[in-house]
C-alpha cells in the first residue's frame, strides 16, 4: 500500500472528523479512500460488483427456486439424512421443534 499526505482547510478537517463516526468510518484514511471509489468506479456498487449484476443477484435471491428443499420437522430432517451413508461428512443440526 502507498501513502499519500494531503493538507486540508481547518474548517475541511473538521467537518471530515465530524464525519467519521456519524458515517460508521473508523479513519480519515478509510473515509478518503471510499470517496476516491465513488469517483474512480462510480460504475460499481459497494460491493465492486456492477449496478446490473447486484440488481439480478437481489432478485433472484428473492424468488424461490423451485427445487428447494424445505424440511419443517425433525421427522422430515431425520427422513432426508437417511439417505446419506454413515460418514459422509454430514452433521445433522437441528433448528425446529416439532
Amino acid at each position: 500500500m502507498n501513502t499519500v499526505n494531503i493538507s486540508l482547510p481547518e474548517n475541511m478537517y473538521k467537518d471530515v472528523k465530524k464525519m467519521l463516526s456519524g458515517r460508521g468510518y473508523s479513519s480519515v484514511s478509510e473515509l478518503v479512500r471510499d470517496a476516491l471509489r465513488k469517483i474512480l468506479y462510480s460504475g460499481t456498487t459497494e460491493s465492486g460488483f456492477s449496478k446490473e449484476f447486484e440488481n439480478e443477484v437481489y432478485e433472484s435471491s428473492a424468488q424461490s427456486p423451485k427445487k428447494d428443499i424445505v424440511l419443517k420437522t425433525n421427522r422430515d430432517i431425520d427422513k432426508y439424512f437417511r439417505k446419506f451413508p454413515k460418514g459422509a461428512g454430514i452433521r445433522r443440526k437441528r433448528n425446529v421443534k416439532n
